[in-house]
């Protein structure tokens, strides 16, 4: 019998060698001005968390075509870098002008970067990592972090409303709640661990509307939920789509 680890290895390596084909969304950018299309909602989202210092040394992983490695180089950091196991994306993202990427798998680049970055963000990565390997993968990026450092990290959110976000890519391999989230770094060790929800960025009229509806059905929600089971956490009341958590190394 064919051991279940190498089915696995065996089902990710074709997934992610035809990302671009089986997930239209993920289609390659055909210029810069295309990977920037997600510059406003990583300056509302992230640029909060990201450390003061435009020298720090700052690792995304699973950086795809370098969208938020490029975002980083254009607000000053200079030393900001990515990795991922696509080639293809890697091979385009190094057409258009993105510095600093890596094609290698996550896990193989933080085993050999001990204590070497002061930033690491994964946003889209873990719920593709199986639930057993979790833990492990995330005492990698602890390792990988100076003193103080920083992990930042986005999911698919399974307590929403609904799930369309983890079930619609057949490559998400563990779902995660802000709850649960939460469980697994402070289980690896992070400190001053926070969950925060991924509304609606308002850039405009019609997001604006879209930002006010989107607080009046989080309300019904939590009525909905008050009403189940009585009151709740304030972690059991994030609704959206994606979550984002920041932790750090202590």
């Amino acid at each position: 019998m064919v051991a279940a680890s190498k089915i696995a290895a065996g089902y990710a390596d074709r997934m992610y060698s035809q990302y671009a084909r089986v997930r239209p969304n993920h289609a390659a950018p055909n210029s810069l001005a295309d990977i920037l299309g997600s510059e406003l909602v990583f300056r509302k989202s992230f640029s909060p968390w990201l450390p003061t210092s435009k020298d720090a040394k700052m690792l995304d992983l699973g950086c795809g075509y370098g969208e938020f490695v490029y975002f980083l180089q254009r607000e000053g950091y200079a030393r900001a870098m990515g990795v991922d196991r696509n080639v293809q994306q890697a091979e385009v993202a190094r057409k258009l002008g993105v510095a600093n990427l890596h094609c290698v798998k996550a896990q193989e680049f933080l085993r050999r970067s001990l204590n070497e970055f002061d930033f690491i963000s994964a946003i889209d990565v873990l719920e593709h990592i199986p639930k057993s390997e979790v833990p492990e993968f995330l005492d990698l990026v602890r390792a990988a972090l100076r003193p103080r450092g920083r992990f930042l990290c986005q999911v698919p959110n399974l307590a929403a409303f609904y799930n369309q976000l983890f079930y619609k890519d057949f490559s998400h391999e563990t779902p995660f709640t802000p709850s649960s989230l939460k469980q697994i770094l402070e289980l690896t060790d992070f400190t001053n661990v926070q969950v925060f929800p991924m509304g609606p960025v308002v850039h405009g009229v019609k997001s604006a509307a879209r930002h006010v509806m989107w607080k009046a059905i989080s309300g019904i929600m939590r009525f909905v939920q008050a009403v189940e089971g009585g009151p709740r956490g304030p972690l059991d009341s994030i609704f959206t789509a994606a979550i984002v958590a920041t932790a750090d190394k202590g």
